[in-house]
């Protein structure tokens, strides 16, 4: 009877410390969602010419992957254990997200990742996008304000108790872009010269975001996202390794590498790449031709063994 009495405490006590673990994680996700963010905003210059115009269009393709190709929104996940969340309305229509957005709203968010009410965004890659110039900020800013209004209803975000208890304990990555930005450092920035350099591809790649894929030395990384395959090593060492510039751009602009795979936009947004010009293309070619050629990272090799598994 001893036994079976102290079977009965520990499985009481692991379930209680089950229950207060629950309980911490959930509530982590849910203040984490309700602070109140105050970052210093600059003042950058919203550009509506003609050509800072062009430039922002090709800027927001990429938005479109997750926001639509009228950029008023979509389900992003709609999932019984999960929950749902749709992308916000960017066209300024009635009754969106962006409505009432002044300049500054625009650059807080997607600079900083913080709404207009203080509250951090969630999921959208600020850390990348605020990695654009001052100018080419402008330009996309410029572009988004004159998007055509797109009336489009969208159900609220509603996450349940399930995800959020995962969400807290970082299974979907970085939730919150505001807490791994360097908000100092963002304050102002310039791009290298419009050129094929390798500086100006890295300039891409960060804007982008290639290493929040593909890890940060680019030898392959894990997508929080568990439909994702693993994005691959980009180094030398991969198979971008043996491509020519031809390859290189016919891959960028057609989604289909020199060894036959579909690349899937909405896991490599090879059309936000295929939207820019040659020479940009060119200086991402060789930027990533400049890298060491390292091996496959430890996690990449995990999760593609997994994934391979399936």
């Amino acid at each position: 009877m001893k036994i079976l009495k102290w079977i009965g405490i520990i499985i009481g006590a692991v379930l209680l410390i089950g229950l207060i673990s629950a309980f911490y994680l959930k509530s982590k996700f849910e203040n984490g969602a309700q602070r109140n963010l105050a970052p210093l905003i600059s003042d950058i210059k919203i550009l509506d010419d003609s050509a800072s115009l062009i430039r922002g269009k090709v800027l927001a393709v990429e938005c479109r992957i997750c926001h639509g190709n009228d950029l008023a929104g979509k389900p992003f996940f709609n999932d019984p254990q999960i929950g749902y969340m749709s992308s916000p309305n960017l066209t300024r229509a009635v009754g969106s997200n962006t409505e009432k957005y002044t300049d500054k709203d625009y650059i807080r968010a997607l600079r900083h990742g913080v709404k207009p009410n203080g509250q951090p965004v969630m999921v959208m890659p600020s850390e990348s996008i605020g990695q654009l110039s001052d100018e080419d900020l402008g330009c996309l800013v410029g572009y988004l304000k004159t998007v055509e209004k797109v009336e489009k209803p969208l159900g609220s975000t509603n996450f349940t108790m399930f995800a959020k208890i995962l969400a807290g304990a970082g299974a979907f990555g970085d939730m919150y872009p505001y807490d791994i930005i360097d908000h100092n450092a963002v304050q102002s920035i310039k791009a290298p010269e419009h050129s094929t350099s390798k500086e100006y591809g890295a300039y891409i790649t960060r804007y982008i975001g290639c290493a929040k894929c593909h890890g940060e030395h680019f030898n392959g990384g894990v997508s929080p996202d568990p439909i994702s395959p693993p994005p691959t090593n980009i180094t030398p060492t991969g198979n971008i390794g043996k491509w020519s510039l031809a390859q290189f751009k016919e891959t960028m602009r057609g989604g289909k590498t020199p060894e036959g795979k579909i690349l899937e936009d909405k896991f490599m947004p090879w059309s936000g790449i295929a939207a820019h010009d040659d020479i940009e293309i060119e200086a991402l070619y060789t930027y990533l031709k400049s890298l060491p050629p390292l091996p496959n990272s430890k996690e990449y090799e995990a999760k593609a063994k997994e994934w391979n598994s399936k």
